[in-house]
């Protein structure tokens, strides 16, 4: 809760894009977006910031459907572009979003020292 409270706190954070799914009156998903309002004068840029699925309730289109909600409203507000970073390693994440059309932009990869090896 205080993550989710220091968030809210952000200038960046809009409840309207802060999305929520229940069944029988408990939380089993949510989509959270987000829009980059560049300083440098160029477009607005949407992001699907986080969406997060109950794993009990993954499986049957609920992440799907909640992505598209987050895209639908970041579409009512004319943004042109969407960005999202997932980690590779998430194979139903990084196929549904394929599916839905987005692309690889870059890659992060990050190395670390094996600490028993010298």
């Amino acid at each position: 809760m205080e993550d989710l409270r220091l968030r809210e706190a952000e200038p960046w954070f809009d409840p309207d894009g802060f999305f929520l799914a229940e069944r029988d009156e408990r939380l089993v998903g949510f989509h959270w977006t987000k829009v980059h309002e560049p300083d440098d004068g160029t477009a607005p840029i949407g992001e699907v910031y986080v969406v997060g699925v109950d794993p009990g309730q993954q499986g049957g289109g609920l992440g799907r459907a909640l992505t598209l909600t987050g895209l639908a409203y970041l579409r009512d507000r004319d943004l042109a572009d969407v960005l999202l970073y997932v980690d590779e390693d998430n194979t139903a994440a990084v196929r549904m979003y394929t599916a839905l059309g987005f692309d690889r932009w870059s890659t992060d990869v990050m190395y670390r020292r094996d600490a028993g090896k010298r």
